[in-house]
């Protein structure tokens, strides 16, 4: 329960971050790794901390092509790291497509607020047809590239978070 809180208290801070300065410092990613491996080590189960490790490297490499293409940033893929490294990998996959569906109604959301959705598809159809023909993928610069077009993705990872750790522990 308290690696619970732990964890929580991390994201909220992220998120303020993320909010203010637009990015997610690595001190706090670390603080919280260095955090978890703390916990492991009270439980004393080393094998957990070979496990986290390869967590890291797994959800890293998964995200690198959405990181590629600037459709996430690289703070959001590090909170998504430390976060299945608290809660398991199984729990972590259900935190990040409850992140997705979340972001996604807040992006729609902001779009259809701001007036913006048909330039917004026009973009996106736009570098569609440009990776098309250029038979490479190249990074994703649309409109909602502009600060206030952007989402603040920690949010929606801070709420599915606490979703599912809710749910766990009422289960």
């Amino acid at each position: 329960m308290i690696e619970y809180i732990v964890l929580i208290i991390l994201l909220v801070v992220a998120t303020m971050s993320d909010f203010k300065a637009y990015r997610i410092p690595n001190k706090l990613i670390l603080s919280g790794l260095a955090l978890n491996l703390f916990f492991q080590i009270l439980k004393g189960s080393f094998l957990s901390i070979l496990h986290c490790f390869s967590i890291l490297l797994i959800v890293c490499i998964t995200f690198l092509p959405i990181y590629y293409i600037r459709a996430i940033g690289a703070g959001d893929i590090k909170l998504f790291a430390m976060i299945s490294c608290f809660i398991g990998i199984r729990q972590g996959i259900h935190v990040i497509v409850v992140a997705f569906l979340i972001g996604g109604v807040f992006s729609i959301i902001k779009v259809l607020r701001q007036h913006i959705f048909r330039l917004q598809l026009q973009s996106l159809a736009t570098y569609i047809t440009q990776t098309y023909y250029l038979k490479k993928v190249v990074p994703y610069d649309s409109i909602s590239s502009q600060e206030k077009n952007v989402i603040h993705f920690s949010l929606p990872i801070l709420l599915s978070t606490i979703l599912i750790i809710g749910g766990e522990l009422y289960q």
